[in-house]
């Protein structure tokens, strides 16, 4: 991936919500939300921030998400069942149908990912190691 795509893909983010450990934008070019996590994700922050999510869906409904770990550095789990089987329902119900999950380098956190896509249904998701993959894969997904 060359560092201008990442940089135009970036650009083209308008936030409309920041926490210490969660920044949502949306890509109004490419019509997705983006989150992006930063830091240890314990369970109260990783619930308080999918929580921000669903609020931001609800404010500026989307069909397509990507969601960005690669700034993660560690978790604890204990919200990993909250996480597949209410969270992920309630993206659906939403109108998400299309979900690009970047992986944090932390390799314990990518075993918590496949749990949590394990116990998830009807949203489709897909994961990636770079940015600019999973943004290329929702660009092409037809809505």
């Amino acid at each position: 991936m060359a560092d201008s795509e990442l940089h135009a893909l970036y650009n083209s983010l308008s936030p409309v919500y920041t926490s210490s450990f969660l920044t949502i934008s949306i890509n109004g070019q490419d019509k997705y939300l983006f989150n992006e996590w930063s830091g240890v994700l314990d369970a109260k922050r990783a619930r308080q921030g999918c929580l921000a999510v669903l609020d931001q869906l609800q404010e500026h409904p989307h069909a397509k998400v990507l969601n960005n770990n690669i700034k993660v550095t560690g978790h604890y789990p204990g919200a990993i069942d909250w996480v597949g089987t209410v969270w992920f329902p309630t993206m659906y119900a939403l109108g998400v149908q299309w979900f690009a999950w970047v992986y944090s380098p932390a390799f314990y956190t990518q075993i918590s990912t496949d749990e949590i896509i394990g116990l998830s249904s009807k949203v489709t998701i897909q994961t990636f190691y770079e940015v600019q993959a999973a943004h290329d894969w929702l660009v092409q997904v037809k809505e």
